[in-house]
């Protein structure tokens, strides 16, 4: 109530939260390749009861942007928080809320969460919350530990704190907010990543790939927790003994390395790098098998969206087991090439069904992701929220 006494004092600016109900999601980047953004998107799609915006303050996709208008989501791209110590983004995010009535701010990000949640609770945001989506924060350990500086008044300003697993949660949640946060896992829309035969057959001819040809499949960022690495290990030994081809869709600040890497291994005649790519629901029906042997993963939404391909999976054991939505998916110790190899193998042998029923079962579907998020908005709101609808 005392959020509510606090807003009165402005009539105008509860009718408007009240009418419009509207949430700022703050995210970095707006891109393809992004399982956040992925996420983000899929909430716009389905909660439509909610005016949702974005502030992103590096990449952003022009096609997404366009897309996400349809929706009336307005992307506000603000500056790189990196840049002068993230005062022009404070500047302009500060300016945003005040020029704007939002019920909820909800940030993916740690790191800048010192900037954009403390201005959401000077500007009493009525629902702040944190979403943590990493399970290790950083590809190294000074950022990690950077980070974790940053992250320490958290507790101060968000009203809900929400992890995408119980390993997020660990990483970015003291004790007492752990116990306390939302665990909710990503949702994707099933119907969009159905298996398609025909679509398999379209794509791998527009791929140049056989019907002999094991196509392995692997969709990440070029980074080193993605570990891509120890994939071209697991690749080469499957290529010293059966026909394949390797498709690589992401981009990243690793992509010239691995790429050199696949020449110095003189295997860069069976591997395809795709860049980011907007149609990665039609390469997995490509695939015969998809890999992600990651050092870590917040959540790994990538390899629930294999499975609804229908598509095999192995995956190393960093990734959180939440993601198994079928009886297709191995779970593997990273070390041993050679064994991920075979199972690989042996993975890219077995006949495709559909897993849609799978995905919906343990709540890994856009729509039970959307109803969660509806209540967890709602309940933080609270009493105020039902106030503002009878004014």
């Amino acid at each position: 109530m005392a959020q509510l006494k606090t807003c009165v004092k402005n009539i105008s600016w509860v009718k408007s939260v009240a009418d419009k109900k509207k949430v700022l999601h703050v995210l970095d980047s707006l891109v393809p390749s992004s399982g956040v953004a992925s996420m983000v998107v899929s909430l716009i799609e389905g909660l439509h009861s909610y005016r949702h915006e974005i502030a992103v303050y590096d990449v952003c996709d022009d096609h997404i942007e366009q897309y996400l208008n349809g929706f009336d989501c307005i992307v506000h791209k603000l500056p790189n928080v990196k840049q002068r110590l993230g005062l022009d983004f404070g500047k302009e995010f500060s300016l945003l809320l005040k020029k704007n009535c939002y019920a909820v701010v909800h940030g993916h990000l740690l790191n800048s969460a010192f900037i954009y949640l403390r201005e959401a609770k000077n500007m009493k945001v009525p629902s702040r919350i944190i979403h943590a989506h990493s399970a290790v924060g950083a590809d190294s350990l000074l950022k990690r530990i950077r980070n974790k500086l940053l992250s320490i008044g958290i507790p101060r300003w968000a009203t809900v704190h929400i992890a995408v697993s119980e390993e997020a949660a660990r990483l970015a949640f003291s004790r007492r907010n752990r116990i306390a946060a939302k665990v909710l896992g990503n949702g994707i829309s099933t119907d969009k990543f159905r298996y398609n035969n025909s679509i398999r057959h379209e794509v791998r001819r527009e791929l140049g790939i056989g019907d002999d040809v094991i196509c392995v499949g692997n969709v990440a960022r070029f980074s080193r927790l993605k570990n891509h690495k120890f994939l071209l290990d697991v690749f080469e030994a499957m290529y010293n003994s059966v026909k394949c081809v390797l498709v690589m869709v992401g981009n990243g600040v690793l992509e010239k390395e691995i790429k050199n890497a696949t020449n110095d291994r003189n295997i860069s005649n069976a591997v395809k790098f795709l860049g980011s790519r907007r149609d990665v629901n039609r390469l997995y029906q490509a695939f015969d098998v998809f890999i992600l042997p990651s050092l870590s993963e917040g959540f790994g939404l990538v390899a629930v969206e294999a499975q609804c391909s229908g598509l095999g999976c192995v995956v190393s054991e960093n990734v959180p087991k939440t993601v198994q939505c079928s009886d297709n998916i191995s779970f593997l110790p990273l070390g041993d090439a050679n064994i991920w190899a075979k199972t690989a193998i042996a993975t890219a042998g077995r006949n495709r069904k559909d897993v849609e029923a799978g995905v919906q079962l343990v709540g890994l579907d856009a729509e039970t992701m959307c109803s969660s998020v509806r209540n967890i908005y709602e309940s933080s709101l609270g009493e105020a929220y039902f106030e503002w609808k009878s004014i």
